[in-house]
């Protein structure tokens, strides 16, 4: 099954986080092989998230593989240089220390299961366009201990002071987890373009695939069938996913009304019965087929970069 896996960042003082709401841990059923489809030519049937094939650009993006294994490198290194700091019982995931274990100073963003909207009718008729309440719980479960505020300080040197010394040893510019990505990028051309040059690609391209003629339709006759099933018309199923009426809270979770809960479950019926992810899909992969073809170089040169970020993590991990 293809995932679409949250994401959680660490940005200076506070933690970034990507949620997406209705992502199914259902993966019993093989997957359908869909590599026949690949540049939009052709027109999928989707009915499940795995339905669903790759876009050309994933080609030129570090993928949920990617994003674990670099994880556990970073970790790995930001272990190494705590310890080398006097923390030497530092954990791999520690969770945030309890002096910070608020909602306050987070910053979040809410994003659909897939860039195409969900499809788990089971998802749906729980928790609408939210998730389970107890998914960040069951998260941070997971952490190890939590930070001291001490060790918070080494590891991300969060008011940037030079010149700092613990134990003996200067604390890195940007503290130990700076450090240990920037291991990572080490002999990479250009980071910047690296990391951000195919993703507002992606965003500036999905735009464009809504004015598609095709996937145009497609979403006309899906809010169509939303409305004729009682619920609001919308343009497409963002805004749909989006709608204020769902009321979410700082957390980024919904209310999960009736209301709510009925309209993504017609949300997704009405997708499956006319297969708009299938016509969206192939829109969006027309156009960054297109898009490829015309920045080659660009997007090789972001492609040359990613491998050798894959290289340092080999050797960090030692495989």
């Amino acid at each position: 099954m293809r995932r679409f896996p949250t994401v959680a960042v660490a940005v200076g003082v506070g933690v970034a986080l990507v949620a997406l709401a209705g992502c199914s841990d259902a993966d019993d059923d093989e997957a359908p092989d869909t590599s026949a489809y690949t540049d939009g030519s052709r027109v999928p049937k989707v009915e499940k998230e795995w339905d669903i094939p790759e876009l050309p650009l994933a080609r030129y993006e570090f993928g949920a593989d990617d994003t674990k294994r670099a994880t556990r490198a970073q970790a790995r290194l930001a272990q190494r240089c705590m310890a080398d700091h006097g923390f030497a019982d530092f954990p791999l995931d520690p969770a945030l220390p309890g002096s910070m274990n608020t909602v306050s100073g987070q910053l979040v963003s809410v994003a659909m299961a897939t860039p195409f909207g969900g499809l788990d009718l089971g998802e749906a008729r729980r928790w609408g366009y939210g998730w389970d309440p107890k998914t960040a719980e069951k998260a941070a479960a997971k952490k190890d201990r939590p930070m001291t505020d001490a060790e918070f300080e080494v590891l991300y040197n969060s008011d940037r002071s030079t010149g700092r010394t613990v134990n003996g040893r200067a604390i890195p510019e940007n503290g130990c987890s700076g450090q240990a990505a920037a291991r990572l990028t080490e002999g990479v051309d250009d980071t910047t373009r690296m990391y951000t040059y195919t993703s507002r690609r992606s965003q500036a391209l999905a735009k464009q695939a809504r004015k598609d003629p095709d996937v145009s339709r497609a979403l006309r006759t899906w809010a169509a069938c939303v409305e004729d099933k009682g619920f609001a018309r919308y343009a497409g199923r963002e805004e749909a996913f989006r709608d204020k009426a769902w009321d979410r809270g700082d957390n980024g979770n919904t209310r999960r009304t009736r209301e709510e809960r009925d309209t993504a479950v017609a949300d997704i019926e009405c997708a499956r019965e006319h297969n708009t992810v299938g016509e969206w899909w192939a829109g969006e992969a027309r156009a960054q087929t297109a898009d490829v073809r015309s920045h080659r170089a660009t997007y090789e040169a972001v492609r040359r970069d990613q491998e050798v970020v894959r290289a340092n993590i080999r050797d960090v991990l030692g495989d």
